[in-house]
This record gives C-alpha cells, structure tokens and sequence, in this order.
C-alpha cells in the first residue's frame, strides 16, 4: 500500500493539475507545515530518508570536518529532527530545536545521558532565546527551508537561523523556485537572504557529485 501511494504521488507531482490533488489533499489533513511534522513524529514517522543512510552520513563528514576546523564550541540547530542524523555529528555542545513537540521529548529521552546537549520545542525557544541570549557559534538548518510552506513561517525562520549564530550559519537545502508540492516547496533563499539579511556574507557552497540528490551546502560567515 505504501508503495502504491508513493507511485501515485510521483505521478501526480509531473503534472500542475497533479501537484493541485496533492496540495488539496495536504490542506484536508493539516492546518500548516507544523501539524505535518507533529503528526507525522506523533504517528512514528521519521525525519525522512535525508536524515539516514548516504545522505546522513555525508552531512555528518562535512559538518564535523567543518566544526574542527573552525573551532566550532556550540551548534545550534533549527529544526533537528528526530535525532538520527544528531547521532553522527561530533559537536562540543549542541541545541537542538524542532517544531514537533513529540519529537523533542523523543531527542530528550534518547540522548538522556548526555550532557552536552539541550533540546527546546520552538516555542520553549522563542521565550528563552532573546532572555539568555542563546547564540552559538554556528547555526544549522538541515532540509528544513523547503519544507516551510507559509511565507511568513519561511521569513521568521530564516531570521531566527541568523540571529542564532554569532559566526557561522550553514544551510542545507536545495536554492531553486518550484511550485508547492504537499510539503515541499523549494524558493530561491540565497537571494531573499542576500537582500534582508545583513552584516552576513556566502563565503561557500559544496555540492556532492556522488549523490545527485543531496542538496547543496551554503556557507555563511558573519562580516562584522
């Protein structure tokens, strides 16, 4: 059965008359991208195939590389997921936030023992982030843009990512205009930071030629 619906949804998603019948279906079940990913943690799903397998493992080479290189001492992460993809990366310290409550009590029950790491549901952060000043050296955002439907959701998250970090943000998505399509919807968000996000500047993308999907990593450094 399951393979049966991912059939049908790759045939739908080939037509604009296709992508319609899927985001109707998306609107009957869910209020906003948030109720996907709670329902979906809530129903025992996962944070998809890019938080395991290849993919996980390639974003984990990269980051860890990158964080002991840089002297990384503090990663915060905007939409951390359900933990299995954290399990590969090897961080000093790290914050962990994700909109889904269930799966935060999940990443909280599974990394228990470990005390260099704090989860927050979003909320929990948005009241503490400006009262402690939660900034970290370098802020994450791992297939999590194109998943963010509502403008203003995409907009405020985007500025919660850069406010977060003192030095460096990374993004790890895919830098293209699509049509929405259930729950992804891929903008050009390299140029909407370009023009609303200031005193920050691109100084690299890495791609990866042996996966031809995995996204595109977007390094940004701080410049004040």
């Amino acid at each position: 059965m399951k393979t049966l619906k991912i059939w049908l949804y790759i045939l739908l998603n080939k037509s604009r008359a296709g992508r319609a019948v899927i985001n109707k279906e998306f609107k009957r079940k869910y209020l906003n991208s948030a109720m996907f990913w709670e329902k979906t943690y809530s129903n025992n799903g996962t944070s998809g195939s890019g938080s395991y397998g290849a993919y996980a493992l390639y974003k984990a080479a990269v980051l860890n590389k990158f964080v002991v290189e840089n002297n990384i001492r503090h990663v915060t992460e905007l939409g951390c997921g359900d933990g299995n993809q954290l399990g590969m990366f090897h961080f000093p310290f790290y914050t962990g936030v994700d909109v889904s409550e269930t799966v935060i009590y999940k990443c909280r029950s599974l990394f228990k023992e470990d005390s260099t790491k704090n989860f927050y549901t979003a909320a929990e952060f948005e009241l503490i982030k400006d009262k402690q000043s939660i900034q970290t050296d370098l802020a994450l955002s791992l297939d999590v843009i194109y998943h963010l439907l509502e403008d203003d959701v995409y907009e405020k998250y985007i500025k919660d990512l850069f406010a977060a970090s003192t030095s460096f943000v990374i993004i790890y998505a895919w830098d293209i205009v699509t049509e929405k399509s259930f729950h992804i919807l891929h903008r050009k968000f390299s140029a909407w930071i370009n023009a609303n996000i200031h005193n920050w500047q691109l100084v690299s993308t890495l791609k990866n030629k042996e996966l031809p999907e995995a996204c595109d990593f977007f390094i940004y450094k701080k410049t004040d």
